[in-house]
């Protein structure tokens, strides 16, 4: 019987890239040269490539925080949902966990009201504390994580909204933290206000929020920013840039405006009278390129009191639900009916869910000593 050794390399990558990363982390051990391998940054970028787009979803019960993986679209199997452990030096920090963002397989993880900030591979169970953010007394910051691609370096979006005397946030300050150097960077200011607090969506590694430029437009009649937009964190020059929207007749200061991530492709959903649209942008940054993917009638559309965070579109058609701070569930748009989507038997209040994949992208900073290594 021929054994790995025997096998032409190229064959033994293959087999190789086709295994859970859980496989991979046991397989470093066999010898020097899969150790090698299997951590070069090439086989850490194909290996991505290959990973299937899975769900992680934090529950809360007694103030104790569950962090689950979720393959939504294989749920019926009985692995499909397995609890993650997020070992530290510290046992209480998931008492006050939540997750902030999501890059390439690296989430970002706030705890203690985000009083500290962690990046953590819940794949490799490798985490790395970041130093203490700038500006910290703000309340009510906006975060995002995303791959800076030409430096090869993960970067944290922290957008600190600067409040007028009533209160009410109006422009923000915005520091940026980089893996490779571990320190922050105050870049400048952000004029507008971002409709959510807390996370962003990701797409092509870069962060990206709704905003609201009403009151700095009021301020300043020369200003060519729109009433409501999108927007985008540009790392390579250090400034936030405009995605156009759909043509179509935005929803003013509406809560049930929202973007989201569909197969690649970003989105935009909100409530027109009682349905919901959902809008896609099929070729990134084309205008004309934005149709209407979904017309939602019904329960699923309009939730008065609660937010819906459209996760994912299933291999099947149904779309991936979270109704925000209550459940996830499942929706058909062919049958108009949706069913939760259970992840724990035991009784447990959802705190977040967000996309990401398996990966083995390191975070020790030995390994971003050579800019010309690129992982991703």
């Amino acid at each position: 019987m021929a054994q790995m050794r025997d096998l032409p390399h190229e064959i033994a990558v293959d087999i190789l890239l086709r295994l859970p990363v859980k496989s991979l982390l046991r397989f470093r051990c066999v010898c020097r040269s899969w150790y090698a391998l299997i951590c070069s940054p090439q086989f850490v970028a194909l290996h991505y490539k290959r990973a299937t787009q899975k769900l992680i979803v934090a529950t809360e019960c007694s103030r104790n925080i569950s962090l689950y993986s979720v393959d939504y679209d294989g749920v019926d199997n009985e692995n499909a949902i397995q609890e993650l452990d997020f070992s530290t030096d510290d046992p209480n920090l998931l008492k006050y966990a939540a997750i902030l963002g999501s890059c390439n397989g690296l989430l970002l993880v706030g705890v203690y009201q985000d009083s500290f900030l962690y990046l953590w591979n819940p794949s490799t169970r490798e985490y790395k504390e970041l130093p203490d953010c700038p500006d910290s007394e703000y309340d009510y910051r906006v975060y995002g994580l995303g791959y800076h691609s030409r430096f090869d370096d993960y970067k944290v979006v922290v957008i600190n909204p600067v409040v007028n005397e009533v209160g009410f946030p109006q422009s923000s300050h915005v520091i940026v933290y980089s893996l490779k150097t571990h320190s922050w960077k105050c870049v400048g200011e952000f004029p507008c206000r971002i409709l959510h607090y807390g996370t962003s969506i990701n797409i092509h590694g870069v962060p990206h929020w709704l905003m609201n430029c009403e009151d700095h437009r009021e301020e300043d009649s020369d200003s060519n920013l729109p009433a409501l937009g999108i927007s985008y964190f540009d790392f390579e020059n250090e400034l936030f840039e405009e995605v156009p929207g759909p043509d179509c007749e935005w929803p003013n200061n509406n809560p049930t405006l929202d973007l989201a991530v569909f197969g690649g492709c970003l989105c935009l959903t909100f409530i027109r009278g009682e349905n919901r649209e959902i809008w896609i942008m099929k070729e990134y940054g084309i205008k004309e390129s934005w149709v209407k993917l979904f017309n939602i009638m019904g329960l699923i559309a309009y939730q008065p009191f609660h937010r819906l965070n459209f996760l994912a579109l299933m291999k099947c058609g149904d779309l991936l639900v979270q109704i925000v701070g209550k459940k996830l569930v499942v929706y058909s748009p062919n049958k108009n009916v949706y069913k939760e989507m259970v992840i724990s038997r035991e009784k447990k209040k959802l705190e977040s869910a967000m996309l990401y994949v398996e990966s083995l992208v390191p975070l020790r900073r030995e390994a971003y000593r050579d800019s010309s290594r690129c992982y991703l």
